[in-house]
């Protein structure tokens, strides 16, 4: 074996410690304190009550990873990268650091479960309760948003919703691809459909991105039925959360919520017939999902769950990140 396929093997097993040590080093606060001036590890760690020794040593992981510089024996900077661990800042990724670190980490110690039962070890998707808890449903919701955003934007690029006057983002959280979606066509107006205990959080989200005259949120359960009103119907990593008969009980309530004729967009990454190593995105989402009853679907698995819901599939086009938007009308 090659010597550096040997060294990503290694990197792949022991991969779990750079996780970690985001998560730490975002959850005590020493991102957060880190600046432009050289600053000591005793003079971070002493107004978060942390050990200075081992502030410098997550630190110094920190520095390995690029998240801050080390430019002296015990003196430390931010960088850019680590910036958008901070909250509140463009393109942040803090939310998606505290999910990955705390409740993605505990899921996956229940796959060798899964695996030897076939059942959830996570248990089914408990949204409700996730959302019970507002400072775990804030970064989750938050995290939610930033991985959304890249993905929102090339949806809004690539698929026309011009002809369409109200589009709505059912299950969407904070409304992160809605938001993308109304800022490229001005003419839209909006409605984020999601659990009514985030309503505070994603209206406040709306404004400050821009959009809250034209947007607003409705709290509801799309198990029980999805409101009508919108001319399409955006659904954005909803599917992949649940099993197929969860997802068409979704589908049948969307397809209630139209008129016939109108636009359903789902956005879901594809898992391919046969998968290669740049198809890292939707296989680690896959593993991801297995805990709590979701999986990536094949792109003709879609279309099934679709059919059977009272949708024609149409057009499906590949957008970034291994996500493809799968367009189909209400029949």
């Amino acid at each position: 074996m090659a010597e550096g396929a040997t060294s990503r093997l290694i990197e792949s097993i022991t991969g779990a410690w750079r996780t970690r040590a985001i998560y730490e080093g975002v959850r005590s606060g020493l991102i957060d304190r880190l600046d432009s001036q050289p600053r000591t590890a005793a003079a971070l760690a002493g107004p978060l009550d942390l050990d200075a020794d081992t502030a410098r040593r997550v630190l110094r992981a920190l520095a390995v990873l690029g998240l801050c510089d080390q430019v002296a024996a015990d003196g430390f900077v931010a960088t850019e990268l680590g910036g958008r661990l901070r909250a509140g800042v463009p393109g942040s990724l803090r939310g998606m650091a505290m999910l990955w670190g705390d409740r993605i980490w505990s899921s996956l110690e229940t796959i060798g479960e899964t695996l030897r039962t076939g059942t959830p070890g996570w248990g089914n998707g408990d949204f409700g309760a996730l959302h019970a808890d507002p400072a775990e449903s804030d970064i989750f919701s938050r995290a939610m948003a930033e991985q959304s955003e890249a993905i929102a934007r090339a949806a809004a690029e690539s698929v026309d919703f011009s002809g369409h006057r109200r589009v709505m983002d059912v299950g969407g959280g904070y409304g992160a691809v809605l938001i993308e979606v109304l800022r490229a066509h001005p003419g839209l107006t909006g409605l984020v459909y999601d659990l009514g205990s985030i309503a505070e959080g994603a209206r406040r989200y709306l404004v400050e991105a821009g959009v809250g005259d034209r947007a607003d949120f409705l709290g509801g359960d799309f198990f029980i039925d999805v409101p009508g009103g919108a001319d399409c119907l955006l659904l954005k990593y909803v599917l992949h959360d649940w099993s197929d008969e969860d997802s068409l009980r979704i589908l049948a309530n969307c397809r209630a919520a139209l008129e016939p004729g109108s636009a359903l967009v789902v956005l879901e990454r594809i898992m391919p017939e046969r998968v290669t190593a740049a198809d890292e995105p939707v296989v680690r989402t896959d593993l991801v999902m297995m805990p709590i009853s979701g999986r990536e679907r094949r792109l003709d698995e879609i279309h099934v769950l679709l059919r059977a819901s009272g949708f024609e599939p149409d057009e499906a086009r590949p957008l970034t990140d291994g996500c493809w938007a799968i367009e189909s009308r209400a029949v």
